[in-house]
């Protein structure tokens, strides 16, 4: 089965192969709406659905690292271009492993594994709200998610949940879940071993040495 998203209000978000037939429907509505888009870069592509923090339609591209390497220097696991169709504004975020002070806002069993950071695009249109706040991808026992008040419905070992967080609270829950093996631009598509492997690069890898050991008490 797709990378699906599954957002707290029950809304499943399915995530397609930039080949695919529901792909390609996508792209077009993009490219509808953004003449300057470049759908040479796409590498996958979400349904659209009703942004949480937002409040407006958007559509997920997963675009080529290269693409994202050209304005952004620093290391990064994942990029991705976000579309808000309903003010035909954008951006561009990657995802990088998370090695910072765990925030005040994050439970005390909470593994975060990654999270996003935000960027105007080369002066494209963009609302302010998309830099105001930042995804992250976590994993934690089950008593933690029951707090936090999780659906666990068909959960496996291969489920990461996150959060949007703006002005340090919690704003939305998410989980992610029924992977694409082969599709590289997921960080859920085999997610243990991409983790490791961006630690390892960054010398970091004491870091995957606590995650198992937490996966282990779950």
């Amino acid at each position: 089965m797709r990378d699906t998203l599954l957002k707290s209000d029950g809304t499943k978000v399915k995530k397609y192969l930039e080949n695919s037939n529901e792909a390609i429907a996508l792209l077009e509505e993009i490219k509808s709406n953004f003449n300057w888009f470049d759908r040479n870069i796409a590498i996958g592509i979400y349904d659209k659905y009703i942004h949480e923090y937002l409040n407006k339609n958007v559509i997920t591209v997963c675009v080529q690292l290269n693409y994202a390497k050209t304005m952004i220097i620093d290391e990064f696991a994942l990029a991705h271009q976000l579309f808000d169709v309903d003010t035909n504004t954008s951006m561009l975020y990657v995802t990088r492993p998370f090695i910072q002070d765990k925030p005040s806002w994050a439970q005390q069993d909470m593994f975060i594994l990654a999270c996003t950071d935000h960027y105007q695009e080369l002066d494209r249109p963009y609302n302010p709200k998309m830099l105001e706040f930042k995804e992250y991808f976590f994993v934690a026992p089950t008593v933690t998610l029951n707090t936090m008040e999780y659906d666990l419905t068909d959960i496996n070992n291969d489920t990461v949940f996150s959060v949007l967080v703006a002005n340090n609270e919690i704003v939305a829950k998410r989980r992610y879940t029924n992977f694409i093996p082969e599709d590289i631009s997921s960080f859920l598509a085999n997610w243990q071993a991409v983790y490791v492997l961006y630690l390892k690069k960054m010398k970091r890898l004491d870091l995957a040495k606590t995650l198992f050991t937490q996966l282990n008490l779950q």
